[in-house]
C-alpha cells in the first residue's frame, strides 16, 4: 500500500479538523465525479499517486497548498470553495459563469 505523501496533511481527530477534512473530501469527490475524470487521471495531471487522491477523497489527508491550487485549476472551481468556503462551483469573483 502506498504511504501518503510526506507533505500531505493528515486530518487530526479534532472536531474542527474532521469537519474541514469531510467538507474538502465531499467537495473534491463531487467535483471529480462531475468532471468525468478518474482519480488516476487527476493524479497523473498533478504528479501525485492515485493513492494520494484516494486519501484526499476519503478525507484522511489534505493536499499541499500547491496541489490544492492545481486541483482547483484542473477541476475549474475556486480554491477557496474547495477548501470549505461558501462560493458555489462555477462562480468566480466576477460572478456566475454560464
Amino acid at each position: 500500500m502506498n504511504a501518503p505523501s510526506l507533505s500531505d496533511h493528515h486530518v487530526s481527530d479534532a472536531p474542527e479538523s474532521q469537519r474541514v477534512g469531510r467538507a474538502f473530501a465531499a467537495r473534491l469527490d463531487m467535483t471529480i465525479k462531475r468532471s468525468g475524470l478518474s482519480s488516476g487521471r487527476v493524479a497523473k495531471s498533478l504528479g501525485v499517486t492515485e493513492g494520494d487522491v484516494a486519501l484526499w477523497r476519503a478525507g484522511i489527508t489534505l493536499p499541499r497548498a500547491a496541489d490544492c491550487r492545481r486541483l482547483s485549476e484542473l477541476l475549474h472551481v475556486e480554491m477557496a470553495w474547495l477548501n470549505g468556503g461558501s462560493k458555489p462551483v462555477g462562480e468566480t469573483s466576477a460572478g456566475p459563469t454560464e
